[in-house]
């Protein structure tokens, strides 16, 4: 019998700790993507991210916001705390009713794999794909 309490419950933090954003139930995606901004944002050659539908987000500490346009076009709106700079969550635009959780900030070495790779095209030539991820050249 499926109660909402029965839901898994997840917390991503920040680097410091002080920005933390809980999620409720399985994400509805969750993939990487090798976008040139996402190459930036993280630091390295791509980002791994799980999306959530939005009521089941919730986000507590200080937060600043940076909005960017992506390559695809369309706005992309993310939090990060103002200590340690660390990108808590986001939402994208072309995405709506969905809030992005970097999967790497639930520091769960178990955490669901990536479906697919957006951006592939941008991908660092050494990244070799294993076959159950999809590669798809833009977004």
């Amino acid at each position: 019998m499926g109660h909402e309490s029965d839901e898994r419950m997840r917390t991503a933090h920040c680097a410091c700790g002080a920005m933390t954003v809980s999620t409720r139930g399985e994400p509805a995606d969750v993939y990487l993507c090798s976008c040139l901004d996402c190459q930036r944002g993280t630091g390295s050659a791509f980002s791994y991210g799980a999306l959530f539908p939005e009521p089941a987000v919730r986000m507590a500490g200080e937060t600043r916001t940076y909005t960017h346009r992506a390559e695809s076009g369309r706005s992309v709106v993310s939090w990060f705390c103002p200590t340690c700079g660390t990108t808590v969550a986001f939402r994208a635009e072309g995405l709506p009713g969905m809030v992005g959780v970097p999967a790497g900030c639930f520091a769960d070495p178990g955490f669901a794999k990536p479906t697919k790779l957006f951006w592939a095209s941008r991908r660092h030539h050494w990244l070799d794909l294993p076959d159950d991820i999809a590669p798809i050249e833009t977004q």
